[in-house]
Formats: structure tokens, C-alpha cells, sequence
């Protein structure tokens, strides 16, 4: 008889770019498990882990598949190559993309056999879901047996251990780890056409008063683009658009430099508008800064500053309006803030006029914000289950793929195919003409040749040691990372302390889920009337009881309970 616990209902979802993760029982299961003694197996550290593969039985491990996957999982090239290095070898249980969340909620819930592992999309909602419930191995002591790499790791980066440790105090799974020198930090560049700075005669600007001159000076300009068109936008921003980094919304940009930076992202948006400051949780669109910064817009806008389209939603939830307008070969839009000018402005001539624009000065502060967002972009990107006979055998498996170079091509791609090893034994991308991945047949798009030589992720970390020492760093990102920089990110990481990404227990998702999506409308609507009338002065005694009575200060409370434990699973 299966005793398993039937799981709850998710309170909210959370499958995407997503972690996997270990919930369950606090011992191991009677009988499961293996011991360094036994002849075939071999966990000491080398390889291979499992001596005779014939005479190991295969372990089911569950994966869900992207849409472009052409190969079985079983045979990719980095699945083939870790097979052969470790004698380990998986029957692949596929999960297609679509429907993939249903689907795992249904395997896990309905107390029948399960595989030995997941190897993606289980999250961080369902770690704490199905914490008590027996589904899920606790992995700490497997790490500190088993895993002298990730154990390592950990130990450099306490942070990421508190992150990855469930508010039972245990860990269920193995980390995501994609250190990108901060990359994901903060949003993309915020750049400024400099060729409508020469024609103006303005400098760059490095203070709110010069900035305010320059978009008046463009405004007033003419045909700056030599079209002959009046197509000229000062400014464009999408206030309706919540991406994945905060770069489009560049509203938030300016808070700081009216005394208190905001946050805000979609890739962890139930903390938006949350800063930690002295171990405290403070709601940062309650300061006066806000305000401020709303008035500042508000005077933009009246002087037909700001593109007319920055009020209206763009094409998706994560995309502006204004995007549209960025892709012909006239430069139309003098500033705004983008996730990757390298992609998102098409023409090469029209994106060289752009450069990112240096943290500017205000009254009380300075341009720029951190994202509530981390590198370990998921805790427990694969998990054991309970039904697991080898954990042990599993857990020396994931470590391997915690070897650097194998971490970078199962992110990646394969040597042969994303990577070549070069004379100097790094690993430096294959690039074409074009500074592009070159395909190899049957190939059509560097997207499907990653997903048809790896299962992608999994557990791994690349970290920032590995650049330019086994790796080159990631192409298509130089740019990014460089305007960001410019822009002042890591005085911004080096002033701001966001709010970790947590594994919060059902109670405080349950809670959060209830409060915040309220908050956030609140917040938006606000500041759209705002920016449109300037009402800013006159509302905000009555925006400040709408928060409180939507319940601002128990979501602070929330967040604050999850923190703290955070900080003293870190310490």
C-alpha cells in the first residue's frame, strides 16, 4: 500500500525557467540507498561512478522537453558523453513542454510510483507544496557525502545555500548556477543616441537638470534622423511592460536619484517594489521618492517629452510598444532602456549611434537599481524522490556535472557543435561571419542545435572564475554586460541589497498570493494616473491608505519571516 500523502493544490504557479526540488521525508527510506562497499559502484570521487553498466539497472529520470528537441533525450551528446563517463545511464521519461505543469502536479499528487529524479521544472512552489507530503529526498547530507564540488561551492557562496534551504531546514535538490558577472543583477542598458547629442551640442548627461535639457534639446532639434520625417521621440519607456529584468520600465531608474531606488522585474515581481535596507524589508514605492519621481514624469510628459505610446501594452506582457518602432534603418527614439541593443535595435548603423548613458545625479541621490534576482536562477533544478532505490549513486552524478567544463557545454551546448576546445585547452564558441553560433546540419537555429546536444541545464553552475580561464564569456552578452557596467552596475550592487529569491513555505506563498498581486495593481495604477495628470501630491495620503488597507504592511511582515530565515540559514 502506497502510504504517500495525497499533495495539496499549488497555491500560485511557478513552472518556467524554473528549479526542481526535494520535499519529503527526513530519513532515507528503509532499504534505499547503497554503500561505498559494494563492488560496482564506485563513490569515491573518480571516475567511472557505476563500474559495469550492464549489470546496474537504468534509473528513471524525468525531463521535460523543449518544442524544438528532434532527438530522444537518451541520445544527445552531452547525455552520450556524461553515459559514458560515469556508467551511469537513465531511461529518460519525456514530458512535453506544453502542458508539462498539469502534468508533473498530476505525477506528484497522485501517490503512485514516481521516478527516481526529475531532471528540470520542478519549483520552488512545489518544494515547500510537497515538503511534508513524502515525495521529495532531503539532499544535505547526500552534498556533504557525495558532492565535493557543489559542497565547495556552497562554502564560497553561503548565500546560495541559504537560498537553496527550505523553511523545514532542509535542501531538497541540486542548484541552477549561471554567474554571468552580474548580468542579471540589473536591468539593460540605458542608452542615449550620442549622433543627437553632437547635433545638439549637448554632452552626455550626467545630472536629472542636463538630462531634462538634452530631451528638450531633441525635441526641439528637427529632423535629427535626416529623414525628413517629424518621427522624432525624445524618450520611450513602456509602463504597462513587467520583462523578465526591469528594462523597459525605466521609470524605476530614476528613483534613486529622488533618495530611494526602487525595484522591480518580472523575474521575481512578487518582491517588486521591496529593498532590504539595515536587515529590514521596506516597501520602497511608500517613499516620498516615489512621488517625486512620478512628479518628475509627470512634467515630461507635459512637455511632450515622452513617446504617446509609453501609456499603452505592447505586443506581450514582457515586450514594449516601443520596440516596433527600433527596427528600421532610421533612428527614431533618443532614449530608452533595452534588455540586449544587440538584438532588439536590427540595423548595425542605427544601433552604433547609441551609448549607455552614465549614472546621473539628482537632488538627493543617483540613477540605477538592482533587481530582486539572483545567479542560482533555481534551487533545486533536480530532485530525488522518495521512490529512489540510489540517491547516493545520483547525487555523485550531478556532481560530475558540477565539473566545469561540463557545466558549461550542458548550459550550452556540445564541443563540436556550440563549442570548440582551442590550442590554449579553453572551450571559445563557434562563431560565424557574423558573430553568430555556426550551424551544423540539421540545424536551423543555434536554439535548436543546444536542444538537440543537451537536455539543458539541469543541475550545473558556471561560475565567474570560469571566464577566460576554461571559457570565453558568453557571446552574445559582451554588449549587454558592457552597457550595464557603464551605466553603473556594480556601484548599484555595491549600494543596493535586494531581496533573495527564497523558498517560502505554503503559508507565506499562500499569503503573498492573496496580498500582492492587489499591491502591484495599486502601485501601477497609481502611477500611470500620476505621470498622465499630475495628481501625485494630492493622491498620495489616500495611495498610501489604499496599500495599508490592501494589507502592504502583513506582506512586508511576510517577506520579512522568509528573510530572516534566510540570513540564518546563510550565517
Amino acid at each position: 500500500m502506497n502510504t504517500r500523502k495525497m499533495a495539496l493544490p499549488i497555491a500560485f504557479a511557478a513552472i518556467g525557467i524554473a528549479a526542481a526540488a526535494f520535499s519529503g521525508c527526513n530519513g532515507k527510506k528503509e532499504n534505499a540507498g547503497i554503500t561505498d562497499r559494494e563492488d560496482n559502484i564506485n563513490l569515491g570521487g573518480t571516475m567511472p561512478i557505476i563500474k559495469d553498466a550492464s549489470k546496474f539497472p537504468k534509473l528513471k529520470m524525468a525531463v521535460v522537453v523543449p518544442a524544438d528537441r528532434i532527438l530522444p533525450t537518451g541520445r544527445l551528446k552531452m547525455v552520450q558523453k556524461l553515459k559514458d563517463s560515469t556508467g551511469v545511464e537513465f531511461d529518460w521519461q519525456e514530458i512535453p513542454t506544453d502542458g508539462a505543469g498539469e502534468k508533473l502536479n498530476l505525477m506528484l499528487a497522485s501517490g503512485q510510483a514516481l521516478p527516481d529524479a526529475f531532471w528540470n521544472n520542478i519549483s520552488g512552489v512545489m518544494i515547500a507544496q510537497y515538503m511534508d507530503q513524502g515525495v521529495f529526498l532531503p539532499t544535505e547530507e547526500l552534498i556533504d557525502k557525495y558532492m565535493p564540488r557543489l559542497k565547495a561551492i556552497y562554502e564560497r557562496h553561503p548565500e546560495y545555500k541559504a537560498a537553496a534551504t527550505a523553511p523545514d531546514g532542509h535542501m531538497y535538490g541540486f542548484p541552477y548556477i549561471e554567474e554571468m558577472k552580474g548580468l542579471v543583477l540589473t536591468p539593460g542598458p540605458f542608452i542615449i543616441n550620442t549622433e543627437w547629442l553632437a547635433k545638439t551640442g549637448k554632452p552626455m548627461p550626467k545630472t536629472i537638470d542636463e538630462f531634462t535639457a538634452v530631451l528638450r534639446a531633441f525635441r526641439d532639434a528637427g529632423d535629427l534622423n535626416g529623414n525628413g520625417k517629424d518621427d522624432e521621440i525624445p524618450y520611450a519607456l513602456d509602463f504597462t511592460c513587467h520583462d523578465t529584468f526591469g528594462s523597459y520600465n525605466t521609470f524605476h531608474q530614476f528613483t534613486g536619484a529622488f533618495g530611494q531606488a526602487d525595484s522591480y522585474c518580472g523575474g521575481y515581481n512578487i518582491a517588486d517594489h521591496m529593498r532590504v535596507i539595515n536587515d529590514a524589508i521596506v516597501f520602497t514605492a511608500m517613499d516620498p521618492a516615489y512621488r517625486e519621481t512620478a512628479q518628475y514624469f509627470n512634467m515630461l510628459k507635459r512637455e511632450n517629452l515622452l513617446d504617446i505610446d509609453s501609456f499603452s501594452p505592447g505586443p506581450s506582457a514582457g515586450q514594449p510598444l516601443f520596440v516596433n518602432k527600433i527596427k528600421g534603418s532610421d533612428a527614431v527614439i533618443g532614449v530608452m532602456g533595452l534588455w540586449a541593443p544587440a538584438n532588439e535595435i536590427t540595423d548595425v548603423t542605427v544601433r552604433a549611434q547609441y551609448r549607455a548613458i552614465p549614472r546621473m545625479t539628482g537632488a538627493k541621490g543617483k540613477t540605477g537599481y538592482a533587481l530582486n534576482f539572483s545567479e542560482m536562477q533555481d534551487t533545486s533544478m533536480v530532485t530525488i524522490t522518495t521512490d529512489c532505490k540510489y540517491p547516493e549513486v545520483i547525487a555523485a552524478f550531478v556532481d560530475q556535472c558540477f565539473e566545469p567544463e561540463i557545466s558549461i557545454t550542458l548550459n550550452w551546448g556540445a564541443e563540436g557543435y556550440i563549442y570548440e576546445k582551442g590550442d590554449d585547452g579553453k572551450l571559445h564558441f563557434r562563431l560565424d561571419e557574423s558573430n553568430n553560433i555556426a550551424l551544423i546540419e540539421p540545424y536551423k537555429t543555434f536554439g535548436e542545435m543546444r536542444s538537440n546536444t543537451t537536455p539543458a541545464r539541469g543541475s550545473l553552475a558556471v561560475l565567474n572564475e570560469y571566464y577566460d580561464t576554461v571559457t570565453d564569456y558568453t557571446w552574445d552578452a559582451i554588449d549587454l554586460l558592457e552597457g550595464q557596467t557603464a551605466n553603473g552596475k556594480y556601484e548599484v550592487l555595491a549600494e543596493y541589497t535586494p531581496v533573495p529569491k527564497m523558498i517560502l513555505s505554503s503559508a507565506e506563498q499562500t499569503r503573498i498570493s492573496q496580498i500582492q498581486p492587489v499591491i502591484s495593481d495599486i502601485v501601477q495604477r497609481y502611477t500611470i494616473q500620476w505621470v498622465l495628470d499630475g495628481t501625485a501630491e494630492t493622491t498620495w495620503d489616500a495611495y498610501l491608505a489604499e496599500l495599508k488597507a490592501a494589507g502592504v504592511e502583513d506582506l512586508l511582515q511576510t517577506f520579512q519571516g522568509a528573510y530572516n530565515r534566510f540570513v540564518f540559514a546563510k550565517n
